[in-house]
C-alpha cells in the first residue's frame, strides 16, 4: 500500500511534469534533427494537363503519372505525404500525331525542374515518354433518370408525373467515352409520408471518368404536385365493335361501372364521356358465351382505372 502511495505521489509531483516536458522536447529535437537532413526519395506525381485545345479531350489512364526522384531536406519532402503531388504539363509544347500527344522527358526536363524549389535536386524522372491519347470533343444530350423511393400519406398521391428540371443534360467530351453513356441517374430521393408538393434539388451520379468530360449540369430539380385523392365510380355505355354484316346481337349490361382514382380538384370534372368501353366481337371464339369489355379511353387525370363488370352476356338474334 505504501509503495502505491509513493508511485501516486511521484506522478502528482512537479518533478514528473518537468520530466514529461523534457521528454517531449527531446523527441521534438530528435524529429527536427532528422527532418533537417537530406533525403533522397522517389515520389509519384499525377499529371495536371493544362492548355489542352478546346476541341480536344485527353483520355486519361493509369499510365499518366511521373516518378520523380528528389533529394532535399526532410522538411521539404514531408509535404508530399500530406497532399497529392501533381506536375503541370503544358500540352501546347507537346508533339502530337492523329491520335496521341507525346511527353518526352528530355525535352520537358527543364519545365519539370522549374516547378520545384531551387533547394530541391531532381535526380531522375521516369518514364522517358508518356503517350496521351486524345479525341475530338463531341456533344451528346443524355436523359436524366430519377431514382426514387417515395411513399405517400394515406389518401395522397402524385397528380401527374415527377418533373425534372432539366430532364436531360449535355455531355461534352471524347466520343469514345460519351457513346457508352445512355442515361444519367440521380442520387436516390427517399421520402416517407408525403402529403404536400415537392421541390427538391438532387445531385447527379456522374460516371467514374467524369473528370474527362464536361457536363452542363451536376444537379437537377425534382418537382411533384401532390394532392389528396379519392375513389370515384361512373356508369359508362358499352360499345360492341367489329360485328360482321348480317349478324345482330342483344347484350347485357348496356352500361358498366368504371372505378377510378383521382384528385379532389379533378373529381367533379370526370364524366362518362371521358371514357370509352368496348367489346371486340372479332376476338370471340366459337365456344365463347360472353364478350370481354375493355377500357379504350380514359382521361389523363385518373389512375388505377378498372371495370366492375368483367363480362358482357350476349345472344344472337335470328
Amino acid at each position: 500500500m505504501a509503495f502505491k502511495n509513493k508511485i501516486a505521489s511521484f506522478f502528482s509531483s512537479k518533478k514528473v511534469n518537468i520530466f514529461v516536458l523534457f521528454l517531449i522536447l527531446a523527441l521534438l529535437f530528435s524529429v527536427l534533427t532528422k527532418l533537417s537532413k537530406d533525403y533522397t526519395q522517389t515520389i509519384t506525381f499525377n499529371i495536371d494537363a493544362i492548355n489542352v485545345p478546346e476541341d480536344k479531350v485527353i483520355v486519361r489512364d493509369s499510365s499518366h503519372v511521373v516518378q520523380i526522384t528528389l533529394t532535399t531536406y526532410g522538411f521539404r519532402l514531408i509535404k508530399y505525404y500530406f497532399t497529392e503531388p501533381t506536375i503541370k504539363v503544358d500540352f501546347q509544347n507537346l508533339d502530337k500525331n492523329t491520335t496521341h500527344y507525346f511527353w518526352i522527358e528530355k525535352r520537358e526536363f527543364s519545365n519539370i525542374v522549374s516547378q520545384f524549389d531551387p533547394n530541391i535536386k531532381i535526380e531522375s524522372i521516369n518514364p522517358e515518354t508518356i503517350a496521351f491519347r486524345y479525341d475530338v470533343n463531341h456533344v451528346k444530350k443524355i436523359p436524366v433518370v430519377l431514382d426514387f423511393d417515395i411513399n405517400f400519406s394515406p389518401g395522397y398521391d402524385l397528380i401527374d408525373t415527377y418533373k425534372l428540371i432539366p430532364d436531360s443534360i449535355k455531355v461534352i467530351g471524347s466520343k469514345f467515352l460519351i457513346d457508352s453513356i445512355t442515361e444519367i441517374v440521380t442520387e436516390q430521393l427517399k421520402i416517407k409520408d408525403v402529403n404536400s408538393n415537392l421541390l427538391v434539388s438532387l445531385n447527379l451520379n456522374l460516371p467514374k471518368y467524369a473528370e474527362d468530360l464536361k457536363f452542363s449540369h451536376n444537379q437537377v430539380q425534382v418537382i411533384a404536385e401532390i394532392e389528396k385523392f379519392t375513389e370515384g365510380s361512373i356508369k359508362v355505355p358499352v360499345n360492341i365493335i367489329n360485328i360482321p354484316d348480317g349478324i345482330k346481337i342483344k347484350y347485357y349490361p348496356k352500361e358498366v361501372s368504371v372505378v377510378y382514382y383521382t384528385s379532389l380538384s379533378n373529381f367533379k370534372s370526370i364524366s362518362a364521356s371521358n371514357f370509352i368501353v368496348e367489346c371486340d366481337y372479332s376476338t370471340l371464339h366459337s365456344d365463347d358465351t360472353y364478350l370481354t369489355p375493355k377500357i379504350m379511353q380514359q382521361p389523363d387525370v385518373v389512375k388505377n382505372v378498372r371495370l366492375n363488370e368483367k363480362r358482357i352476356e350476349f345472344i344472337l338474334l335470328q
